[in-house]
């Protein structure tokens, strides 16, 4: 197995530690005479859901590394393969992450985490697309025939 990394293969890794090291600071914040109080993506009222955006990233960023770095030979999820668990975690966590825009927060405004959470659920998107790209054009993705 090839050990060299890619572009899409870092990007992913890197979104799945970005969401976990920043999933601790302030998703909602409020701030009201004087009255002030943080949420993070693991506290209540935000667990699970919240969580979940942390969850996939991880999992999508612990896949690349295991196969990568652990010698894991992966062969597929429920007839699903690297990539397409890779684009589908990458895709449920940035639906997650965008949804809390338009949701109705009352007196609580968005903290810093959320919007590094945000960045972090597109940028694990962005990896598995450039993930599935590279392995077109290295002739060893879904289409070519080959594993």
């Amino acid at each position: 197995m090839e050990k060299k990394v890619t572009p899409g293969e870092i990007v992913v890794m890197a979104a799945g530690a970005v969401c976990l090291i920043f999933s601790f600071l302030p998703f909602f914040t409020i701030d009201i005479a004087g009255f002030s109080d943080d949420i993070s993506a693991w506290g209540e009222g935000l667990f699970p859901v919240a969580t979940l955006i942390v969850l996939f990233t991880v999992v999508a960023g612990v896949l690349v590394a295991l196969t990568k770095f652990a010698n894991m030979a992966f062969t597929g999820f429920l007839g699903f393969g690297m990539v397409q668990l890779l684009i589908a975690l990458g895709f449920f966590a940035s639906i997650l992450a965008l949804a809390y825009l338009i949701l109705d927060k009352g007196e609580y405004d968005f903290g810093i985490g959320y919007f590094l959470l945000l960045i972090g659920a597109l940028g694990s998107l962005v990896g598995a697309v450039l993930v599935m790209n590279e392995r077109k054009a290295a002739g060893t993705g879904p289409g070519t025939g080959t594993l």
